[in-house]
């Protein structure tokens, strides 16, 4: 049983659809990093970034046109990515290994998210039994279903509230939601509701515990470099 398992993982074709608006350059520099340092690699990346039409929120818009292109590739699974977030060299084997041991769902994903703000150093844990956020989101290809309004921006909700899933809860940490404020958003924590961070980071061991050089450096001093 644990050979087939290995083998049936090692086989595993996995899809990653990226949203962007070509607003967050760097960001999305360094999340082509993430996943090119991943331990599996995604059979085909979409980066969604096709000039906006207008000024409404349109990240459930990128994620539908990105489903859309990654029918009918002999997908297993697709992840959903966002250009700012943290992922751990391992995230893509340790979340679809999850998904696998379960049976597989139409959506997967992890029960918690931890938000991290790069301006203020500081997070707050946000736990979610019942779904996951879209970050960090596993969701089955060719799927027939219908998507929420384009410039809905809580994506996640829908997909949960629509299709049948099961979230885990991994052993250690493997990503890590990044908050900013930069280039258009599509939920409030990077702006609005800032007093939910309510755990300080100053000394940024959250972040050098957690990351490898590389990202501990681009995240920490983001606003230095941007500038």
């Amino acid at each position: 049983m644990l050979y087939l398992y290995d083998q049936n993982m090692q086989n595993l074709k996995i899809g990653v659809i990226i949203p962007d608006r070509n607003d967050r350059p760097l960001f999305l520099e360094n999340c082509l990093r993430l996943i090119k340092q991943q331990t599996i690699q995604p059979a085909c990346i979409e980066v969604v970034n096709y000039q906006a039409i207008s000024d409404d929120v349109d990240i459930t818009q990128r994620y539908r046109i990105g489903y859309d292109l990654l029918r009918g590739k002999d997908l297993d699974v697709i992840a959903l990515i966002e250009n700012d977030e943290w992922y751990s060299p391992d995230y893509l084997e340790i979340i679809t290994k999850a998904w696998f041991s379960s049976g597989r769902p139409d959506i997967f994903g992890t029960d918690y998210t931890i938000y991290y703000h790069i301006k203020l150093f500081a997070h707050f844990t946000m736990w979610h039994m019942s779904r996951s956020s879209a970050m960090s989101t596993l969701i089955k290809p060719d799927l027939n279903f219908e998507w929420c309004a384009d410039n809905e921006p809580y994506t996640d909700m829908h997909l949960w509230e629509t299709l049948k899933g099961c979230t885990f809860h991994p052993e250690k940490n493997i990503c890590m939601g990044i908050k900013h404020g930069v280039g258009k958003c599509g939920g409030t924590g990077h702006t609005n509701k800032l007093h939910r961070f309510n755990e300080s980071d100053a000394d940024k061991k959250i972040l050098s515990d957690l990351m490898d050089i590389e990202s501990f450096e681009f995240y920490s001093n983001y606003f230095k470099n941007e500038n």
